[in-house]
């Protein structure tokens, strides 16, 4: 018998307790299709039986390759109620990379759903693929394989077999989007969820969970990465939640207003992205909210305009947001609990608790999990029983990312404090040595530059140079400034930031790269990290160079 009940357990617990309730939301422009528990769940039993009729059988691998949407919600359950693992796919991969991941999968079914570039990624999926293709959708690639999902469950009635699964039975499997090296599918059985959301949730202090009323969840990022599958899918099963979706990024913001989501996550390019909307709509709000009488109602109007002002959980990941970009939002009311997490570890390992936020940090270590700190290399390491179980195919990988007493290697490093609160520094293999045998670490150095709002993205570099430099990427508000203005505020971010660095960390000049550093172009992983790699080959033969001018600032 399973301790806590699994996600499957929980789809058919909604089916029957609250089959009217509406758990899906489809944008089309103004309009909203919906769809009640009983509905979603009723049509990925007609999954099923269509599934069956093909031939799977339990254990088989099935992928979805898709942007977010509700079918593939629905696809999902029908995966697991069929007894079949799932392997999601970034619907922004083409071409050798996806070929590769499907390959490592050994998927044997795929669903294909919202694509913007069907024609380069068709190639990477074998000719005998059984494929069923989600109903079209504005602006999305036609998909020109495959049988249409209408006709698919044309005639199919629901699946009765009642398939429910052990907490040991595999759940996914999730194929990393990692910084270097060939992608790693994390096994993940069905625990992890359970234990995250049964029995961590029931403290609630973690999750933040305890306001009256139903969970109403957004979701925009990329469904195959763990942190939207742990938060917005796990969290909808096992907390009862209602799913809405953004139909582009076009209206993303339209879509946020209209959902007003409980619980929110975000990732830094969205808060930048939040913070430059309201700094413009309100120019002088900086003056306003010295004013004690017009202050609260103008936070009030501030948060009714952006969406968020039911949240009661409003997380943020992937990467560390500046201290002053959270107290910037906690001066409107917008508090920003930041996490961190990998997709091995169902993407959280810390967070910050709502009543004791520390900026400079990146969150407290969770209750019932243990961490703590190589002696060797100060890297992070963790054990909990949230934990993927192991790399798919790769015994020998994943002995070695394990210590002899059970703890994951993260790869990165950092420091916990007396109250259980880590710092992340950086991954074990960023420092790199200067030409004077010291050592600098980049990441504590890029966050601090990361609060000029100029800057979206930074890499420090300088292996083998007497001081590193800066590469930096310009956001989309320097579009709003003279060359003069941006000049004059990145070479005070300069001169500011090396004041407090030591002597060998500072840097010698800021180059600004008009390259754009994004996925399709190869800088950046599908989660927005950047490839050091890549970044390292691509400008090294010009480091020596720019080091040797004698303009503090350079522009490619």
């Amino acid at each position: 018998m399973n301790k806590f009940p699994t996600l499957v357990d929980k789809i058919y617990e909604l089916k029957s307790t609250v089959p009217n309730e509406i758990f899906l939301r489809q944008p089309y422009g103004d309009l909203w299709e919906e769809f009640t528990y009983d509905e979603a769940i009723t049509e990925a039993l007609k999954l099923v039986s269509g599934m069956k009729n093909t031939g799977l059988k339990k254990g088989d691998k099935v992928g979805i390759y898709s942007k977010n949407c509700y079918q593939w919600v629905i696809a999902e359950i029908a995966i697991m109620l069929g007894g079949y693992v799932m392997v999601p796919f970034y619907a922004s991969l083409v071409g050798d990379t996806l070929k590769e991941v499907v390959l490592l999968s050994e998927i044997k079914f795929l669903f294909v759903g919202k694509l913007d570039n069907w024609e380069k990624a068709k190639t990477a999926i074998p000719n005998d693929m059984p494929i069923v293709k989600f109903s079209p959708y504005k602006g999305s690639a036609e998909i020109d394989r495959g049988i249409n999902w209408d006709a698919f469950v044309k005639d199919q009635k629901p699946d009765l077999s009642n398939y429910r699964p052990a907490l040991d039975d595999v759940w996914a499997i999730f194929f990393t989007s990692g910084t270097t090296g060939a992608p790693k599918g994390a096994v993940m059985t069905y625990a992890p969820p359970a234990n995250l959301w049964i029995k961590q949730g029931k403290k609630y202090q973690t999750f933040n969970l305890t306001t009256p009323g139903r969970n109403t969840f957004l979701s925009y990022l990329p469904f195959n990465h763990i942190a939207e599958q742990s938060l917005i899918f796990a969290g909808s099963i096992y907390h009862k939640g209602q799913i809405s979706f953004v139909e582009s990024l076009y209206t993303f913001a339209k879509n946020l207003t209209d959902t007003h989501p409980s619980i929110f996550l975000g990732i830094p390019n969205i808060w930048n992205s939040l913070q430059q909307v309201i700094l413009k709509e309100t120019p002088n709000l900086d003056v306003i909210l010295r004013i004690p009488k017009a202050a609260e109602q103008v936070k009030e109007r501030i948060r009714l305009a952006i969406g968020l002002n039911h949240t009661k959980l409003v997380i943020s990941g992937a990467s560390s947001l500046p201290s002053s970009t959270i107290k910037w939002f906690q001066n409107i009311g917008v508090n920003i609990q930041e996490t961190y997490g990998m997709t091995e570890a169902m993407a959280i390992v810390v967070l910050q608790p709502i009543n004791d936020i520390r900026p400079n940090s990146t969150g407290k270590q969770l209750e019932d999990s243990e961490l703590k700190i190589a002696l060797d290399n100060n890297e992070v390491l963790i054990k909990n029983d949230w934990m993927f179980r192991e790399y798919y195919n790769d015994p020998e990988l994943t002995s070695q990312c394990f210590t002899s007493d059970g703890f994951y290697k993260t790869g990165d490093t950092g420091v916990l404090d007396e109250d259980g609160y880590l710092t992340v520094k950086g991954r074990v293999k960023d420092p790199f040595k200067t030409d004077k045998g010291l050592y600098v670490v980049p990441v504590p150095i890029e966050n601090r530059f990361m609060a000029n709002n100029l800057i979206s993205q930074i890499c420090v570099v300088g292996l083998n140079l007497p001081q590193p430099i800066g590469l930096i990427q310009l956001s989309p508000l320097s579009k709003n400034k003279s060359m003069d203005e941006i000049k004059a505020s990145l070479l005070e971010s300069l001169n500011a930031i090396n004041l407090k660095l030591n002597a060998h960390e500072r840097l010698n000049k800021l180059v600004v790269i008009k390259d754009q550093w994004t996925f399709e172009t190869g800088f950046l992983t599908p989660t927005n990290k950047l490839k050091r790699n890549v970044i390292q080959e691509t400008y090294q033969h010009l480091f020596s160079s720019w080091y040797d001018e004698k303009s503090k600032l350079i522009i490619t």
